[in-house]
């Protein structure tokens, strides 16, 4: 199986590009890891080495190794990227096909604990006598996470649902 791409094309690069700018202004994601992220969506083949990624994106390998480290976590069940090999070699990777409804599922899945930290500041705040007015951001906020706590996992499951009816794996 091979593992080089092609240079991209100009749509692949313009692609790549967007990408890239909408994760800086968003996340503040420096434009390297999200053109690495945008080429990932789109290369062919899926699986890509790392000195291939770096010809193909003009990204230095080290660059390269970095961003693939970062974007790889050893603790993460649920990443959107997988590596195989060392970064000391030319390892590959590949986006893992329908990982963002569980990788997003797993950032959400933390909200009702910070919700129920900032419950429980906001409560004991309160019995301290702290003013309304003080605590104006965190009670904003402490809504914001019991809202999206509770909402979520039921948009989540909508997605779930409509997949599997439409065949979709």
């Amino acid at each position: 199986m091979t593992t080089e791409a092609t240079a991209p094309t100009e749509g692949e690069r313009s692609f790549v590009e967007k990408v890239a700018q909408y994760y800086y202004e968003n996340d503040g994601m420096p434009h390297e890891r999200g053109r690495v992220v945008g080429w990932m969506m789109i290369c062919d083949p899926p699986v890509q080495s790392a000195s291939g990624i770096s010809r193909a994106l003009g990204v230095p390998r080290a660059a390269i190794d970095r961003i693939v480290d970062q974007l790889t976590p050893d603790n993460d069940p649920v990443s959107v990227f997988e590596r195989t090999g060392a970064l000391t070699e030319d390892y590959t990777i590949r986006l893992r096909e329908n990982s963002w409804g569980p990788k997003v599922r797993g950032i959400f899945s933390e909200f009702p604990d910070f919700h129920q930290v900032a419950r429980t500041g906001l409560d004991g705040l309160r019995a301290e006598g702290v003013s309304e007015e003080r605590l104006l951001r965190l009670a904003n906020m402490e809504r914001f996470l019991g809202f999206v706590s509770a909402e979520m996992p039921a948009i989540l499951d909508r997605y779930e649902k409509r997949r599997a009816a439409a065949g979709e794996s």
